[in-house]
């Protein structure tokens, strides 16, 4: 993976012109996805990069969306619908990459189910 290559495309998916500050989203990204790859992946691959990009703008939409959930206007405070459709985009964006790279990370909706016996009960 990238470093540049990801923050140039957290730039574009996030729209902001400077992403100094937002650094923290990408190392995170890094670090998660790191995780998830499988031990025989090509770490190189390029998906890798557009998968923590989507991932870092995903979780900063989600920063941004809760610090901006509400407006305050003269008459009181009113929910901005706008911010939940900008993080549906932006989770749409992270799961077309997740898609994109199931052949190069672990699957990720495993569900652990157990069954007890009539004595567990």
């Amino acid at each position: 993976m990238n470093r540049i290559t990801i923050r140039t495309l957290f730039m574009l998916f996030s729209g902001e012109d400077n992403c100094d500050a937002l650094m923290p989203f990408i190392d995170i990204s890094v670090m998660e996805i790191s995780k998830i790859i499988k031990p025989d992946a090509d770490i190189e691959d390029v998906r890798l990069n557009f998968l923590c990009a989507a991932n870092a703008n995903y979780r900063y939409q989600q920063a941004r969306s809760a610090r901006d959930n509400s407006e305050y206007t003269y008459a009181g405070k009113m929910i901005s619908a706008d911010n939940k459709t900008v993080v549906s985009y932006a989770l749409k964006l992270l799961k077309d990459y997740y898609e994109l790279c199931s052949d190069l990370i672990q699957p990720q909706n495993f569900i652990f189910m157990s069954f007890s016996s009539k004595e567990d009960i």
